[in-house]
């Protein structure tokens, strides 16, 4: 079994080219993602990106290389999260379980929840946080 690694990315979203460079960093270096699920949290274009990812050798080496991306501002990651999975069904109720559960139409949403951060920008490990 591979150990997951939850990681946030926030950055600028200028061109559709973004989201392409963020998975562009990982796919370069062999690595699959999960899951991944973005959201904008300014209206000057900041967006948020968690995307679950299996551990490997190359692991870091993509977390450096994304983190001198143009347009991303940070790295983030999730130390010790688990991810809870959410089903939206069609109808507006909500439930909590597995995404093969999901039915079509319905939307499968994955929450992390998480204590420990670390962070890093330009290749530096700007700070490593406790909450």
């Amino acid at each position: 079994m591979t150990q997951e690694k939850v990681v946030r990315v926030v950055g600028y979203y200028r061109d559709p080219g973004f989201f392409e460079r963020v998975a562009g960093a990982f796919r370069k270096l062999l690595m699959d993602i999960n899951w991944m699920q973005a959201r904008r949290i300014s209206d000057d274009g900041l967006y948020e990106i968690y995307m679950g990812i299996p551990y490997s050798n190359n692991f870091d080496i993509a977390i450096q290389n994304l983190s001198k991306t143009v347009d991303v501002e940070k790295v983030e990651i999730l130390e010790d999260a688990k991810v809870v999975t959410y089903i939206i069904r069609n109808n507006g109720t909500i439930i909590e379980g597995e995404p093969s559960q999901a039915r079509e139409y319905d939307i499968v949403v994955f929450k992390p929840v998480f204590t420990k951060v670390t962070t890093i920008s330009w290749g530096i490990v700007s700070g490593k946080s406790i909450y």
